[in-house]
């Protein structure tokens, strides 16, 4: 009686677990994909009557009206939709992480034009549809005298934006794809050019960046890790209108 009441016991156990091995072969992404990739991007409806997503801070400019950003839903996901007409403001969030097991950073955006009288690389005209913005960590024991200045500057003039050296990536005008600039309007800041013109208009598109190879390109050795992550779209300087979409952004391992 004791080994015949056994064995169906261990049968039983041996289908539940052929069955949730199946369904794990059929269902990946609720437990392998959350491995392979983190979201440091979500754009979740906030409290804040401008619609201005959850867990975001904004970033205003000195005697600029800013950009407005809200969450809305697109096809049953939420997205961040930027809206600007001769404005500029930024989203901040923290995300602090290492880039060591995950260095690839992945979006999706869409714009409605681009900003025709955009030059990205004077500083009167360096407005852009849509920005990706990362910024890096700095040691608090290398920091060089400059922070100390520049850290008073933005508390004033750029209020809500983090400090640290930080990569753009912009959806361009005349620039030429895949160049890597000095921003001109802000001190180590370095901008790529990930998509270029408007042929690619009203589409949604998705990009993915190696952020150490980015990093190493830009300014010549290792990044310490991130510490916040940034959008924008502007359009202060040529007073031209655009609206920008983006979607959620990740870090992954490949």
């Amino acid at each position: 009686m004791y080994r015949t009441s056994r064995v169906p016991k261990a049968r039983s156990f041996f289908r539940i677990f052929v069955l949730l091995s199946f369904f794990l072969l059929l269902e990946p992404s609720p437990f392998w994909g959350a491995a392979n990739r983190i979201a440091i991007g979500k754009f979740t409806p906030g409290k804040e009557a401008n619609g201005s997503p959850k867990g975001w801070k904004t970033a205003t400019y000195f005697n600029t009206s800013p950009t407005s950003y809200r969450v809305v839903k697109y096809r049953g996901k939420y997205v961040l939709k930027a809206e600007g007409i001769g404005s500029s403001s930024s989203l901040f969030k923290e995300v602090k992480a290492e880039l060591n097991d995950y260095p690839i950073i992945s979006w999706r955006w869409k714009i409605s034009n681009v900003i025709r009288q955009a030059i990205e690389t004077r500083g009167d005209r360096n407005d852009s549809a849509a920005r990706v913005i990362v910024v890096f960590r700095s040691e608090p024991e290398g920091m060089p005298l400059w922070y100390g200045f520049e850290y008073l500057f933005k508390k004033i003039i750029r209020r809500n934006e983090p400090l640290g050296p930080r990569i753009e990536y912009i959806w361009g005008n005349r620039i030429q794809k895949g160049r890597i600039f000095d921003n001109p309007s802000v001190k180590h800041s370095k901008v790529i050019v990930v998509e270029r013109g408007e042929k690619k208009a009203n589409l949604w598109t998705r990009e993915k960046r190696n952020l150490l190879d980015d990093y190493r390109a830009a300014f010549g050795t290792d990044p310490k890790g991130i510490l916040a992550l940034g959008i924008q779209t502007d359009t202060d300087q040529s007073n031209e209108g655009v609206t920008a979409y983006y979607g959620e952004i990740f870090l992954r391992k490949q």
